[in-house]
């Protein structure tokens, strides 16, 4: 582990208009030396309104976590933490962060390098900017290895998944207090396999294949049964397969929803937005509604790999990986907005197509956040002006 380097940089924001009247800023492109490069994760707020997130890789390093503070219209970049490309506790971090109450960070490291005992990691940055290991995944897999997911943070818990190991080889949720202490649960059978969303609070979350039909599923965890499968996706469901997205999840006067997203299939082949929407109170047991289905090959965008956010007014968010109109399928930024009428396919709106000719950021694999003024932020893996990926502002 590389002791903590300090990178403090200020850089001028180019903003352009996009397909949908919205004012696009990249705030950060990503160079691929100090500051590593290719995101794949979206970036979290503070009640401050600095930015904090992970890059994934670098020339010079094995990743970072960064923070961003806005600065008389402009903002500052700095590095929190660097992963050393021989890095034997942590590297490579592609999940995103969670922040507790007292400004603490956690996320994980999806591999380990060299001589350990540990094939991957959960880490916490302290409000003071010290680094530490919580949990080192052994090397042998039966607690879970590749953690790819965000983690989730309540009250002195962190949730995650792991895409691979386990008992079965198909990955595991784990649950781990912020003193250490560790369990978890293997996906087995047809419950499930490869999790690449994040663990809910509510206790659901998705695989990207396995299930009953071998196409993906939505699971919970049950604290008595354990893993069970809620819905499994199939090559010709409506609703799409192949979820990679973390799920939404509100209550909407008064009952439970789920919003959720897959990355290919359904009525277009590139994927849809789905809703769950919980029968009676506490049933757990739910009705599918396919809200907008992605054409492959679209201007408007397809492939959605990221989940989605939602505004105070009900509107949901999201990005699409590939499509758009630059010609290049950088994808696109995008909303969606209640039908007239119930259970009928939502009205969709390209908020922004990135644009590689604008220097824009490409291929979104991250969702969206919200600060207290409406405006959204992003990362993209790609693009940008080194080709490294960006952090960039929506204002819708």
């Amino acid at each position: 582990m590389r002791a903590k380097a300090i990178l403090v940089c200020t850089f001028l924001v180019i903003s352009v208009v996009g397909a949908g009247a919205a004012t696009y800023q990249t705030i950060h492109s990503f160079t691929g030396y100090q500051d590593a490069g290719s995101p794949f994760a979206g970036v979290i707020l503070d009640q401050y309104g600095d930015l904090y997130g992970v890059a994934a890789w670098g020339e010079w390093n094995e990743g970072t976590i960064f923070q961003l503070t806005p600065s008389q219209g402009a903002w500052n970049f700095r590095v929190l933490h660097e992963f050393d490309l021989h890095d034997t506790e942590a590297a490579a971090p592609i999940g995103g962060l969670v922040m507790d109450e007292a400004g603490n960070l956690y996320g994980t490291g999806s591999v380990v390098h060299g001589p350990s005992d540990a094939c991957s990691s959960v880490f916490e940055v302290s409000a003071t900017g010290t680094f530490t290991i919580l949990h080192s995944f052994p090397y042998t897999g039966e607690e879970g290895c590749d953690p790819e997911t965000t983690l989730t943070y309540s009250s002195g818990w962190l949730r995650g998944t792991t895409k691979g190991g386990g008992s079965d080889g198909q990955g595991t949720v784990f649950s781990l207090d912020t003193s250490g202490n560790f369990q978890f649960n293997s996906f087995i059978g047809k419950k499930g396999s490869q999790p690449l969303s994040a663990f809910s609070l509510w206790g659901y979350g998705t695989t990207y294949s396995g299930g009953k039909k071998g196409q993906g599923n939505i699971y919970k965890l049950d604290p008595v049964k354990g893993l069970i499968s809620k819905h499994s996706f199939s090559a010709d469901s409506r609703a799409g397969h192949s979820p990679m997205g973390d799920l939404l999840t509100l209550y909407v006067g008064g009952v439970r929803i789920i919003y959720g997203t897959t990355s290919a299939g359904g009525a277009g082949g590139g994927g849809a937005v789905y809703r769950l929407t919980e029968i009676e109170p506490n049933s757990d047991r739910w009705r599918t509604t396919v809200l907008h289905h992605f054409t492959s090959g679209s201007d408007e965008g397809w492939a959605p790999m990221a989940g989605l956010t939602a505004d105070t007014a009900g509107n949901l968010y999201g990005t699409t990986y590939s499509g758009g109109q630059d010609g290049r399928g950088c994808g696109t930024v995008f909303n969606l907005s209640p039908g007239k009428k119930p259970n009928t396919e939502w009205n969709y709106n390209v908020l922004y197509s990135f644009d590689l000719n604008n220097g824009d950021g490409c291929n979104p694999m991250s969702g969206l956040t919200f600060d207290k003024a409406g405006n959204l932020y992003g990362t993209t893996m790609k693009g940008g002006e080194n080709y490294r990926g960006t952090v960039y502002q929506i204002t819708p």
